[in-house]
């Protein structure tokens, strides 16, 4: 959806520009991938034909994106009361991360999202044949992936809420344009379980958080990513430490469990925050 997004980073240095008399500034409308011009008239400015009180951009907030739409700022999140949850778009450093209520789908205060999808994608190199992503959110690992030497990316989300945030992100265009991506509109726990067994070359499994989805860190769930895993597979597995602060290791009982049902070579990163294991080939 290529409509202007407008931040407050980008709002201020318009009142900035306006205020010391400037005709035009350059901004960025897509956050930070390009920038174009917009025009500032003595009470409001003017953007893609759209027009924009000055009222309305002091009152943008912080920490959140705006689409424009009939000269008129819209913020960028939704209430659903199926899920009981608040979705919102939010800016960050580099690429933006969507909220789910409070909680952010991606890590972005020591590191952004683009960086971190960049490891994590990084963790399953060499790209290549079929690769699962499990959870798509955004669809940047998705996006990564299908940037490399693979065939195709089958990719998972349940939620409509999160696609709709996603539709008006400009990082996550290619997730809906780029052919190698098949977006399966469904729960990954149900969907893995008809997938063909030893499938994928590679598979990446960046899940919400366990209060989230319980289900995709139970033994069962591992024993289906180990089975439609081909031989010789890679399997990455990013793993927040919610008990680091504790004295405890969340990564340690993954690893465990992850072993239990036959993975090998399992292996922890810490600047990915992540999980490497390998499907092996047993010789008899």
């Amino acid at each position: 959806m290529n409509k202007a997004i407008l931040t407050k980073k980008e709002a201020e240095k318009a009142l900035n520009a306006q205020k010391v008399g400037h005709s035009f500034v350059l901004l960025s409308l897509d956050l930070g991938k390009t920038t174009e011009k917009v025009f500032l008239k003595e009470n409001k400015i003017i953007i893609r034909d759209e027009e924009i009180s000055v009222k309305e951009l002091e009152k943008i907030k912080e920490n959140t994106c705006y689409v424009i739409e009939e000269n008129k700022l819209l913020a960028v999140e939704l209430f659903s009361q199926e899920t009981n949850l608040y979705y919102k778009l939010r800016p960050t450093s580099d690429w933006p991360t969507i909220m789910l209520s409070s909680v952010p789908m991606h890590r972005f205060i020591h590191i952004g999202p683009k960086l971190h999808a960049e490891l994590m994608v990084k963790e399953i190199s060499p790209v290549k044949g079929k690769v699962l992503d499990t959870c798509c959110g955004l669809g940047y690992t998705s996006i990564l992936e299908a940037q490399k030497d693979c065939e195709e990316v089958i990719v998972f989300e349940r939620d409509e809420n999160v696609l709709e945030i996603a539709k008006y992100n400009p990082y996550s265009e290619e997730l809906f344009t780029n052919k190698k991506i098949k977006l399966h509109k469904q729960d990954v726990f149900e969907g893995v379980q008809k997938l063909q067994k030893n499938y994928f070359d590679r598979i990446l499994h960046d899940p919400p958080t366990v209060s989230f989805a319980k289900d995709l860190y139970s033994p069962f769930f591992y024993e289906e990513l180990l089975r439609i895993l081909k031989p010789n597979g890679i399997l990455y597995h990013y793993c927040p430490n919610p008990g680091k602060t504790k004295g405890k290791e969340f990564y340690l009982t993954i690893i465990k469990q992850l072993t239990k049902v036959g993975f090998s070579e399992c292996k922890y990163n810490e600047k990915s925050s992540g999980i490497t294991a390998k499907k092996l080939i047993i010789k008899k």
